[in-house]
């Protein structure tokens, strides 16, 4: 999967969600008709009440929605004009260039040293070891914990804080050079400090990557995005709940002048 051909810099779509529908075990869909575009080195937030799709639509950028027994996906989606969901596509090398970070800190129980090299060495990573402990450091400096961690790599990561282990699975997710970051609510399990130090980290690593979170946390979308998207449900025509994409906007937008009255109501807090 050569996805970085024809890359240039500048704001292009790097993802692009072309009507897009996800189903479970369910004929009616989780979430239906979603068009959306992912700009490269910006990040986009996507927010709404519980149930509307979120995180769903996030794991379809990296198949991980192929591990779940019975879900299929319908529609378009392309990461530098690639069909991800082509059969000859690999979901394996996907994840290779579209990394993801989980909602609570999930370090290998290893060594902080090998949560790093493990990714690069499945990956047929053919450095020696010196080249190993430069990609390791380098890959905890990119996620700003080299200097809390350098003299402990031979130490368990499940030893760390709950920030710690966080920045410990950026720099997990880094060292495999990836293009795309999916965060899937990166914060929710940590104190308002390592949070703090999380959205700073997200504007130090969207100089080299792209990066899509899901959070339920207005002020850090606010605060951290340049794009946000909205989303709400709605009823099916079998009067089950399924998700929609509202609207997508910058998030200057979103926050003060939304289109849609729903995104208006969420963003004020008067319902969700």
């Amino acid at each position: 999967m050569n996805a970085s051909d024809g890359q240039s810099s500048g704001n292009q779509a790097i993802l692009v969600a072309d009507n897009v529908n996800v189903f479970y075990s369910s004929n009616t869909p989780a979430v239906a008709g979603v068009c959306l575009e992912v700009l490269k080195n910006q990040i986009t937030a996507f927010i709404g009440p519980s149930g509307c799709g979120k995180s769903t639509i996030l794991r379809c950028f990296n198949r991980l929605n192929d591990l779940i027994e019975g879900a299929r996906v319908k529609g378009s989606i392309t990461f530098n004009g690639i069909d991800l969901y082509d059969p000859k596509v690999d979901a394996v090398a996907v994840r290779r260039h579209i990394g993801m970070v989980f909602q609570r800190p999930n370090p290998f129980p290893k060594s902080i040293y090998e949560n790093i090299a493990f990714g690069p060495r499945i990956n047929g990573f053919k450095g020696n070891k010196s080249e190993m402990d430069d990609l390791v450091e380098k890959s905890l400096r990119s996620a700003a914990i080299w200097d809390e961690v350098k003299d402990k790599l031979k130490e368990s990561g499940l030893a760390l804080s709950g920030g710690q282990q966080q920045r410990l699975c950026i720099a997990r997710a880094i060292a495999v050079e990836p293009q795309v970051i999916l965060m899937d609510e990166p914060c929710s399990a940590l104190d308002p400090i390592s949070t703090l130090r999380i959205e700073e980290l997200m504007q130090e690593l969207k100089q080299k990557y792209t990066l899509v979170i899901v959070t339920h946390n207005m002020q850090q979308a606010s605060r951290s995005a340049d794009m946000t998207a909205f989303f709400n449900t709605e009823l099916a025509d079998n009067g089950k709940r399924m998700g929609k994409l509202v609207e997508i906007d910058r998030t200057s937008v979103i926050f003060s002048s939304p289109k849609q009255t729903a995104t208006e109501e969420y963003i004020s807090g008067r319902f969700g």
